[in-house]
């Protein structure tokens, strides 16, 4: 089984989007049992809630993440066969803290696009609006496509 982990900065918002959004997805086509989701974040609080903004624009769209609670980086969950980041900076930091991930950690934007490195964060939208969610929300389904697309021809 493949284990994919993607991480943001707190958990509350992209990294468990994406996590959801991964999830229903993989769901959809059929793959439960072969890609493992997971998410956390790099200067996560352990044990709190998606933000109510992220909830609320994941349900709008059949992905439920009310029970989501934030998971801090660990070595445990670098074991992950592919690790996605939502900017170059958590990349950088995962990579220069635990070297052994190198090669196996990607920018999710980078990953799905078989691009460099550059202007491909996705922005946080901590504290922003509906509006500003579903933008991530609908920047996360078009890499996740994509990601799920080279997975199946990997």
């Amino acid at each position: 089984m493949k284990r994919v982990l993607f991480v943001c900065t707190g958990n509350t918002c992209r990294s468990s989007m994406a996590e959801g959004l991964f999830r229903k997805m993989i769901k959809e086509r059929g793959k439960e049992g072969e890609i493992d989701v997971d998410s956390c974040g790099i200067a996560a609080v352990a044990g709190m809630p998606a933000s109510p903004q992220a909830v609320k624009v994941m349900k709008d769209i059949g992905v439920d993440i009310s029970s989501h609670r934030a998971k801090t980086l660990s070595e445990e969950l670098l074991r992950a066969d592919l690790i996605l980041t939502m900017t170059k900076s958590h990349k950088d930091y995962i990579v220069n803290k635990f070297p052994h991930t190198k090669g196996r950690v990607f920018v999710l934007a980078e990953f799905a696009e078989d691009e460099g490195d550059e202007g491909v964060d996705i922005a946080d939208p901590y504290g922003g609006d509906e509006e500003t969610y579903r933008r991530v929300a609908e920047a996360l389904k078009e890499k996740l496509e994509k990601v799920l697309e080279k997975l199946d021809r990997a």
